[in-house]
């Protein structure tokens, strides 16, 4: 499978963000040995990927409590606490990439999405649940259409 170089960014911040989270690893430990210990080394050593995904994934922890407030008030039928951890890591990327990054809104939706097929622990319906909070999210927030 040929993952383009952001969605590998992303699929690798949001592992990042997960290992931040459930791991209770620092971010300076994910940053200097997280990407020299997977199979990915080789494009992300890219500088544009690289940059992009410690830019997202800075980003993210940064403003990791505005963002679980926002995802809190965008899922208010979910325990936000019950939430699976990688969902919440997708969500939590997502959300920054959005806000603060000011990224396409469709594009990062679709890319979560993609993510959440992948990836989340519910396969049948994680990536409507993500789906349904980021658009919820990109409604009720001021962010780049």
């Amino acid at each position: 499978m040929n993952i383009g170089k952001r969605r590998l960014a992303r699929i690798n911040c949001f592992i990042s963000l997960y290992l931040y989270d459930v791991g209770r690893i620092p971010l300076e430990e994910i940053l200097d040995s997280y990407i020299q210990n997977t199979e990915n080394i080789g494009i992300m050593s890219n500088p544009p990927t690289m940059d992009f995904y410690k830019s997202l994934l800075t980003t993210t922890i940064e403003h990791l409590n505005e963002i679980d407030e926002i995802i809190r008030s965008a899922s208010k039928k979910w325990d936000f606490d019950g939430i699976f951890p990688i969902d919440k890591a997708i969500l939590r990327m997502s959300t920054a990439e959005m806000i603060y990054l000011n990224n396409e809104v469709p594009i990062v939706i679709d890319e979560a999405v993609e993510i959440s097929k992948m990836y989340s622990p519910n396969e049948e319906k994680g990536p409507d649940f993500i789906n349904g909070i980021l658009d919820t999210i990109a409604k009720n927030n001021p962010i780049r259409k």
